[in-house]
């Protein structure tokens, strides 16, 4: 049998590769559209120079998804010091129950599907 933080580490191991890959994503837009951005101001090309800024806004999204994946991992790491001081199975549940319908709570007010509801 596995301890807790043997499967949490677990979890935070395959949640890795995808971080790297998004690390990677972003650096990629923002990077190729300083270049053009750059290559647009030396050129003096106007049209380079708006895709250059819209590849610099395709970092965003992977950076929201970075720090989505960053929030998801220390929370699984906070999980570990209240599941081992658990004394029961029972106590244990009743403890990620708790903190999964916080966590859900809390996204709630920016996500229109609600658990169980269906759309707004």
């Amino acid at each position: 049998m596995r301890t807790e933080q043997e499967v949490i580490n677990d979890a935070i191991q395959e949640n890795r590769i995808p971080e790297y890959l998004l690390y990677g994503v972003a650096i990629l837009f923002v990077l190729t559209g300083e270049a053009l951005i750059g290559a647009a101001i030396y050129n003096r090309e106007a049209l380079d120079a708006i895709a250059g800024v819209a590849l610099n806004g395709l970092g965003w999204p992977a950076y929201r998804a970075i720090r989505e994946i960053r929030h998801n991992n220390m929370m699984m790491r906070l999980l570990e010091v209240p599941l081992s001081k658990a004394e029961s199975e029972e106590e244990a549940a009743r403890m990620l129950i708790e903190l999964f319908l916080e966590r859900w709570k809390s996204q709630s007010s920016n996500d229109p599907l609600q658990i169980g509801k269906g759309r707004k």
